[in-house]
């Protein structure tokens, strides 16, 4: 009975899945341990049902003098089950002494991208993996001490790319039924009864103390909590998606957006628009609730222009011109000069442009637009600063150089401001300096826009 029950459960997760075809191939990984035991075992007994084909996968970690054994134990199983077996080996603790991490994450990435291999080579729709609903339950309290939102909280997916999870709504309990009522052996991996680790702590000491003391069906419980916080989460990173197309853009391997906007969104979409904008400049490895958290309140403050947020892998949270770049650090600082024309537009570096119209005067200008005076003379020029740029500020002339330093802007961004000027006189720096009162024969409006956007130049203006 036992068995049906849990053969049963595995096909309605694939099925709602949607994977494999009729006909197609699914890898399942097996460790040698019960939970991926009984996976592959569910899966053979479909793929005869159901037309598809079962690989397994087995990496050796190299971490237990006795792994040799387990990829032993995997290959008399399969020859018994009658599936194929892919064999791996991989030297994790050497690996661990060169990247980042800690062992179990570095085991986790080597193991994962030897079951992407194998899916790659066989040709498989799917990559099967043994996680049950007690180990969902595990996950959520184990995000939860951490401080996790929504997204954390919402745990494993059913489905993450190409990984699936079958056994999601499968308790343990009813996986060891299922393996003694088709006599089927297992090993057993010594570590997961060290309590060193937090994991194992929360497996034998902190589940069993909610069981016996609050509720007895708490793993059913949380696993239940970790599926809507999924689904909750889902709704809203579609929405994050869909605000982060508007009000972001593509820098390069950047990615830029308005921090007005972001400062307008309510907090709980916006953490979900930084999210996004960040899986997309680099990924979200290593990415904390507390570095979304300080984009937020660096995007809400007065913070000036120039302002920078160190993030992992080599990335960092930029503000600039009103907006927020995440993406690699530093950058180009390569200087530019370009002509401007009134009517006129100067496409920029990293994908936005200046466009210039002629006014009459500041009441003139439309909303996103400054007006700037404009003396004779000589002609304008978008450019990046040169030594002996000047501005005007109360009622003089001073220091292009000694007034971003007052502003705090980083020495590295000066050089990459876009700025308009007459000669060596600054007249506007975007972002940073308003137009001063200059005498002049005229006033010109200018404005930021992205450079697939039509504008002033384009026959919008006066």
């Amino acid at each position: 009975m036992r068995q049906a029950i849990l053969v049963a459960a595995v096909d309605r997760a694939l099925r709602m899945l949607g994977t494999p075809a009729r006909g197609g191939s699914i890898v399942v990984g097996l460790s040698g341990g019960a939970d991926s035991v009984a996976l592959l075992d569910a899966l053979v007994s479909l793929q005869r049902r159901r037309s598809f084909r079962v690989v397994a996968a087995h990496l050796d970690h190299g971490l237990r003098p006795d792994s040799a054994a387990d990829a032993a134990f995997c290959a008399s199983l399969c020859a018994r089950l009658g599936v194929p077996l892919r064999v791996g080996a991989a030297d994790v603790r050497a690996r661990t002494r060169t990247e980042r991490g800690g062992l179990e994450a570095v085991a986790r990435r080597e193991r994962y991208a030897f079951l992407r291999r194998v899916g790659a080579e066989e040709g498989a729709s799917a990559i099967a993996v043994a996680h049950t609903l007690d180990d969902q339950a595990e996950t959520l309290l184990l995000r939860l001490l951490r401080g996790a939102g929504a997204t954390g909280l919402g745990g494993m997916r059913a489905r993450s790319g190409e990984i699936v999870r079958p056994l999601l709504g499968v308790s343990r309990t009813e996986v060891l039924a299922h393996l003694r009522e088709r006599d089927l052996p297992w090993r057993e991996d010594p570590t997961n009864a060290d309590l060193a680790h937090r994991r194992n702590r929360v497996r034998h000491e902190l589940l069993p103390y909610l069981e016996s003391r609050y509720n007895p069906s708490v793993r059913r419980v949380l696993a239940r909590s970790a599926g809507l916080l999924a689904e909750e989460a889902a709704h809203v990173r579609g929405e994050a998606i869909r605000l982060l197309e508007r009000i972001g853009r593509a820098e390069a391997d950047a990615v830029v957006v308005s921090r007005s906007e972001l400062s307008a969104t309510p907090r709980p979409l916006a953490r979900a628009v930084v999210r996004a904008a960040l899986e997309r400049a680099g990924g979200l490895a290593r990415v904390s609730a507390e570095h979304v958290e300080r984009i937020l309140d660096l995007t809400a403050s007065t913070a000036p222009s120039g302002r920078r947020l160190p993030l992992p892998g080599g990335r960092e949270a930029s503000f600039r011109f009103g907006e927020i770049r995440l993406g690699p650090r530093g950058g180009d600082a390569s200087g530019f000069a370009r002509p401007l024309s009134v009517p006129g537009r100067v496409e920029l570096p990293g994908g936005r442009a200046i466009e210039a119209c002629p006014l009459a005067g500041p009441a003139d200008a439309r909303p996103g637009m400054e007006a700037v005076p404009v003396p004779g003379g000589e002609p304008l020029l978008v450019r990046t600063r040169r030594p002996g740029d000047r501005v005007f500020r109360g009622g003089r002339e001073v220091s292009l150089s000694r007034l971003l330093m007052e502003r705090r802007i980083p020495a590295e961004e000066r050089g990459r401001l876009p700025l308009v000027a007459s000669g060596d006189r600054v007249l506007w720096v975007a972002g940073e300096v308003p137009p001063g009162p200059v005498s002049g024969e005229g006033w010109v409006g200018i404005r930021f826009v992205d450079a697939a956007e039509s504008g002033a130049a384009r026959g919008e203006g006066r």
